[in-house]
């Protein structure tokens, strides 16, 4: 399951011990041997005492990219304001009580912006000028913690809602976004929450594989790295961009903003998209409108896919095309056929692993306007969460879908410090929205059911030819680890 960030549980100290496994491992140990063939317990010559499964996560690290749009040589600082907000979740989220003290802030290098204490809690701060933001909690406060930053302009040559969560660090990252043309722009932000230098290839694909070799860039430790995409597939009409790093574990982000001529078309900064498989949902999108989905097939092969929309009732009925052919390394696009505006869910299954994105496009088409990038999200097999900037005028919607079978949530909003919980059952292939008015986090806390749940967030301002849009998947929190067991040997 991804994580929000990376967790490391404490172990008891040992001169010479012998780990065995942890649940991943356990779990295919039990599934290909005997388990009586290995007793660790016996061959030390001491009782093995009880130990938990799992323990609550005590560190968690996740860094969001900041201001996107400055920081690089040579390219002039476009100054966008925003705001970053973080969260703790409630108590009952938690499988056992939650003890001793714990810290959790939202920091711009050593400069904090937001401190939490205590649990639900909530705060607000200012984005840095430039630079990214990073989340660290510790001890008590760090299960079940979450940021967002987001910023939004109508500025003549910059329009657009923009909504961003933090996210853990990882190797192998896929992303989404962008378009050819003069006026369209690209930042790829590379950010290092860790203490040692990381080095990244960053790949950009289109329409017929890779369009340059890999492009190796440095993040520096608690740092960030930007890379304006222009400078490696400037042509490139359907670009999605693959980072892989070394030395350590990097978050990614792709920061897209689009002119037409003196006409601001929007502006989305995408997080990464679920990993490559043969089914890719995109749980939350605007429909309605001018949509695109875009599938990128990362492998030797081509891939056939197949897109279904799923909405409250299920499954919609179309004529449309809907099947897609994309060439090995590849990407391509479909439009999406045209359905009454709302909020829907996109499936793509396909014979080989893809990465699946959706462009959505509102405002007027002969005027200003804004654009949502929704990605392919992972599956909620615990607890996912996200904090809720308080930006006026911003209405927020999750959008929950289960596929594959049926699933039960308990979706827990906190307003002014109060949490709030209902139970949503969905049946497989159906949706459910729930209004976040007012509510300055989110918790979903998987509960039953055979299905694969997923959920999205739609942010929205004005209507209309006014309309600005923002999307984002939903990313499971980290609330527990798993626990190694370890015995001295004989």
């Amino acid at each position: 399951m991804s994580r929000l960030a990376a967790v490391r549980p404490a172990l008891p100290g040992a001169a010479r011990v012998l780990l065995a496994g942890g649940v991943a491992a356990g779990l295919v140990w039990g599934a290909t041997t005997r388990l009586e063939t290995l007793d660790l317990a016996a061959a030390s010559g001491v009782t093995q005492a009880p130990v938990a499964p799992t323990s609550l996560a005590t560190s968690v690290d996740a860094m969001c990219p900041g201001p996107e749009l400055t920081g690089i040589a040579g390219v002039d600082d476009v100054r966008t304001g925003g705001r970053v907000a973080a969260a703790t979740g409630p108590s009952e989220l938690l499988p056992v009580p939650a003890a001793g003290a714990g810290s959790a802030r939202a920091s711009a290098g050593s400069t904090p912006l937001v401190t939490l204490s205590g649990r639900p809690a909530d705060g607000v701060g200012d984005l840095p000028r430039t630079g990214p933001v990073t989340l660290r909690a510790q001890g008590a406060l760090a299960p079940a913690v979450t940021a967002t930053q987001e910023w939004s302009s109508t500025a003549p040559d910059l329009r657009g809602l923009v909504t961003t969560p933090c996210r853990g660090a990882a190797t192998d990252l896929w992303l989404l976004g962008g378009g050819d043309g003069p006026g369209r722009l690209e930042r790829l932000v590379l950010t290092n929450p860790g203490g040692n230098p990381v080095t990244a290839d960053v790949t950009v694909h289109g329409a017929d594989g890779p369009v340059a070799p890999a492009r190796t860039e440095t993040v520096p430790p608690g740092g960030r790295t930007t890379l304006l995409l222009d400078a490696v597939a400037a042509d490139e009409k359907t670009p999605a961009v693959h980072v892989v790093a070394d030395g350590g574990g990097l978050t990614a982000f792709l920061s897209d903003t689009w002119i037409e001529g003196t006409t601001p078309q929007g502006a989305e900064t995408t997080v990464p998209a679920a990993d490559p498989a043969t089914v890719q949902v995109v749980p939350a999108t605007l429909l309605g409108g001018r949509s695109t989905l875009r599938v990128l097939a990362p492998g030797g092969d081509e891939a056939v896919a197949s897109v279904t929309l799923l909405g409250r009732d299920g499954p919609v009925t179309t004529t449309d095309d809907t099947v897609l052919t994309v060439g090995a390394e590849g990407v391509g696009e479909l439009a999406l056929p045209s359905v009454p505006a709302g909020t829907y869910s996109v499936v793509v299954r396909s014979d080989v692993p893809v990465v699946a994105g959706v462009l959505t496009r509102v405002g007027d088409a002969r005027g200003a306007g804004d654009i949502g990038w929704a990605v392919s999200a992972p599956v909620v097999d615990e607890v996912a969460g996200s904090a809720l900037p308080p930006t006026p005028g911003v209405t927020r919607t999750l959008h929950l879908v289960s596929t594959g079978g049926a699933s039960t949530a308990e979706v827990t909003v906190v307003v002014d410090g109060e949490a709030r919980t209902r139970t949503v059952a969905l049946l497989s292939d159906r949706a459910a929205d729930v209004d976040l008015g007012g509510a300055q986090s989110v918790w979903v806390e998987r509960t039953d059911g055979s299905g694969a749940l997923r959920g999205g967030l739609v942010s929205t301002s004005g209507s209309g030819a006014q309309q600005l849009l923002s999307e984002a998947p939903l990313a499971p929190t980290a609330v527990t680890s798993p626990v190694s067991r370890a015995f001295p040997l004989p």
